[in-house]
């Protein structure tokens, strides 16, 4: 086997390895958190929407709207520029899960 051939092979393998396993790792919800991420921590051991908003906003991101989604804080935001994005908070740390820039309203209606 020349050198290309074995350089496609083990680049064709690597791919699909890292397709395996970002489709294992895909919770219920579909959106890529792993259910396992949030869900450890109890509702009741969440901290207060209030400290989300303040450390979301220390990120210099204007807070839309604040929601829970798999164990998670899901947190719609704006950046200067008014770009939104969908990001998620372990409840308890506040840790940054996942950051992505949000879909349009339009295009999640027509999804239903």
């Amino acid at each position: 086997m020349n050198r290309y051939a074995r350089s496609a092979a083990a680049i064709a393998l690597t791919v699909a390895a890292g397709v395996a396993v970002a489709g294992a790792s895909e919770g219920p919800s579909g959106n890529g958190l792993r259910a396992d991420r949030c869900a450890a921590a109890p509702r009741g051991d969440f901290r207060p929407a209030a400290d989300l908003r303040a450390a979301v906003e220390g990120f210099g991101y204007q807070v839309l709207r604040v929601d829970t989604d798999a164990g998670c804080y899901a947190v719609l935001a704006a950046d200067q520029r008014g770009k939104r994005y969908d990001m998620r908070f372990e409840g308890a740390s506040l840790r940054m899960v996942s950051r992505y820039v949000a879909k349009p309203e339009s295009s999640v209606v027509a999804r239903r």
